[in-house]
């Protein structure tokens, strides 16, 4: 069987005792306890709690629940069974220390007892001027208490009119008891308090600490102090306190029980009492201990004991918290975990790294260091607890179960349990390991994200190296290109152009070594010489470049050019347009296409051995479309790969320029495609 108690944190006495209660009487009968520690926060605020009706499984899988009512922030939202199934569904559950309607609630009665107390102030003592602190104002225990304490003053301020009383409220914990009894001095300074009277024994020793911190304050007077609650502390004081005992071993008892006959199937009642007792000791002016010469040295010795382990123990702690603090990786904080852990004689002690699933970072099990939790890969907390209770392999085991924070991010979790005496501090070891592993989460994460960025250098900069070089080649194939066609133009020049004007210089110096008058055949042959020079010089000024371009457009240019290809190299050129007239070619768009085609019609006739070929510049949406297709022999087969001359890098460069597509691929009818896609917008846009 496994039982789960919900409390709000192991720091503090009350609740130190009521755990230490139900572990004993669980390890008795044998029953795996589970202790969830709220940490000051609301029940709805935890998705372990919020979740569990929904996912038992996931989260230990207990068979039964005792809420601590009396300590969670939030009890007063949870009055009936109906709040209660809202968080645990139908898991039996047991209330200590409030009454839940509906629920089995096991309450203690203190009303007798503080009317007690405060007959013995008023009576025995003859305190006329009270001070009254009391819890939070919404906690119903703090409200019961007041209520008591109010009734008797009013009640003996009728028989005394010189009695009076102050309240205010506190947060059942000594700093906060420190800082409303400041509060009350500096609003009432050199006040004649006869007795601070405490809602409960944690407040109390605040209340002590705070007068012996004002020793030499003359605004500050010391007075009687009273407790409540009688937790182990209060006898060890001095004085001791007078306080009120409540039997929390007792309640703590009878709840375990109560739960285990409910999962058992047996019917329990739905309020069950235990009484409290005033425990009258020194701190309210009595003498009733320190004359017994027994107890005194008793008492001295238990005093002494509890100094030796609280200096060896914070001794400890602050030394993990400096060498956690030094610590750079999780290996580091594994090794300081362990060697405190063994300082501290801590038994079973687990850190797990993440929320809704956990990856294992420490753990200690029956006083060994299980290395090889690490090695296994991330899992929900219930996997992890039953792979713990199979390393345990004992007949009950009892473990604390705390989430770690550092502020207010989620970092992890922890299961662990030691003596009573020793929970205090292992609560504070656990501050120090959260903040910890943030520390060596963010130096990973930034060391991860340099090696990354170095990476990204690298690769970066080898592309730009690559890109570089790519351009340089570019760039140079570009001027290898312009340097072919300034030899090309000069050689079509020199071998034409210039044949033609030496063959019309010597005819015409044939004509003028002549006797004989020139005929009118001849002239008419040297006109013809000299026309076909002339056409040939404006072709090849042409292909240096098309100035129609400006005068006719795009769409003209390029018929021409496909008309006088055809004429010139005999191989039929058929030619297409297809775009709507709002579309607006810049200059160098119409240079770049015109030159595309220019050159493709050139290789064709060089190297296609085409019958014929077809010229198209269509429009789909916001698409140009440029092709070239031939029924030529097409390209190499031999080869993986397109073999790329000059005529096609330069098309390829006159692509890029226009920041399109450029595709060369074999056609249907064997011969080869030429494809330019380019997007354009049109006039309006």
């Amino acid at each position: 069987m496994r039982i789960g108690l919900v409390l709000n944190v192991l720091d503090e006495e009350y609740q130190i005792s009521i755990y230490r209660g139900i572990k004993n009487c669980a390890i008795e009968k044998g029953i795996d306890l589970i202790c969830f520690q709220h940490q000051n926060k609301s029940i709805n605020d935890n998705p372990l709690i919020v979740n569990y009706s929904n996912n038992k499984k996931s989260y230990f899988n207990v068979d039964g629940i005792i809420l601590l009512t009396s300590v969670l922030v939030d009890s007063n939202d949870y009055r009936t069974k109906a709040d209660v199934e809202k968080i645990w569904g139908k898991i039996p559950v047991v209330s200590m220390g409030q009454k839940i309607n509906g629920i089995p609630s096991f309450l203690i009665k203190t009303d007798d007892s503080m009317k007690e107390l405060v007959e013995h102030l008023v009576m025995h003592h003859k305190y006329r001027n009270f001070f009254y602190m009391s819890g939070p104002q919404n906690h119903a225990d703090a409200i019961t208490r007041e209520k008591v304490f109010t009734q008797m003053m009013d009640k003996y301020s009728a028989l005394y009119p010189e009695l009076k009383y102050k309240i205010k409220h506190g947060m059942f914990t000594q700093h906060a008891a420190i800082k409303v009894m400041e509060e009350f001095f500096l609003e009432n300074p050199g006040e004649n308090l006869d007795v601070v009277v405490c809602a409960n024994d944690t407040m109390a020793l605040g209340v002590y600490k705070f007068f012996k911190m004002n020793q030499d304050n003359p605004d500050v007077k010391e007075c009687a102090v009273t407790g409540f609650d009688d937790i182990p502390q209060a006898k060890f004081e001095i004085p001791a306190f007078t306080t009120i005992r409540q039997p929390l071993a007792e309640i703590g008892e009878k709840s375990l029980n109560a739960l285990i006959d409910i999962i058992n199937g047996k019917t329990v009642e739905d309020e069950v009492y235990a009484s409290s007792k005033l425990i009258v000791r020194d701190s309210c002016g009595c003498n009733t201990t320190m004359n017994d010469e027994k107890w005194r040295a008793n008492y001295l010795q238990q005093i002494q004991l509890r100094y030796i382990q609280s200096d060896h123990y914070l001794k400890l702690v602050a030394r993990s918290s400096m060498d956690l603090n030094s610590s750079e990786s999780f290996e580091g904080i594994r090794y300081v975990v362990n060697n405190c852990m063994e300082q501290l004689g801590v038994k079973d002690f687990c850190i797990l790294v993440g929320s809704d699933r956990v990856k294992p970072l420490y753990v200690r099990c029956n006083n060994n260091y299980m290395y090889h939790f690490y090695d296994n890969e991330e899992c929900s907390l219930s996997v992890f607890y039953e792979r713990f209770l199979k390393e345990r392999n004992q007949q009950s085991t009892c473990l604390i179960y705390k989430k770690l924070y550092s502020g207010k991010q989620l970092v992890g979790s922890m299961l662990y349990d030691g003596s009573h005496t020793l929970l205090p501090y292992l609560v504070t070891v656990t501050v120090n390991i959260a903040h910890s592993i943030v520390r060596v989460q963010e130096e990973e994460e930034k060391k991860k994200h340099s090696a990354w960025l170095e990476r990204e250098v690298v690769a970066r900069t080898k592309e730009l190296v690559e890109a570089n070089n790519k351009r340089m080649e570019v760039e140079a194939q570009v001027l290898q290109i312009s340097e072919m066609e300034r030899f090309r133009f000069s050689t079509d020049l020199h071998d034409d152009i210039c044949q033609r004007l030496a063959g019309i210089s010597m005819l015409c110096r044939c004509y003028a070594n002549q006797d004989k008058a020139i005929s009118k055949s001849d002239m008419s042959e040297l006109a013809q010489l000299i026309s076909d020079t002339l056409q040939a010089t404006r072709q090849y000024a042409h292909n240096s470049y098309p100035v129609e371009l400006e005068r006719l457009g795009l769409k003209d240019s390029i018929e021409n050019l496909c008309n006088s290809f055809e004429k010139q190299q005999g191989i039929k050129c058929g030619w297409f347009w297809n775009v709507n007239e709002k579309v607006d070619f810049d200059n160098i768009q119409k240079l770049n296409i015109f030159r595309i085609i220019q050159e493709g019609l050139h290789n064709v006739a060089k190297h296609s051995h085409a019958r014929n070929v077809n010229v198209s510049v269509t429009q789909d949406k916001d698409t140009i479309f440029v092709k070239i297709d031939d029924d030529g022999i097409g390209m190499p087969k031999n080869t993986g790969e397109i073999k790329t001359g000059m005529g096609i890098n330069s098309m390829i460069y006159r692509a890029n320029q226009m920041d399109a597509t450029f595709y060369i691929v074999p056609n249907e009818k064997g011969g080869t495609c030429i494809d330019v896609q380019m997007k354009i917008k049109d006039k309006n846009e």
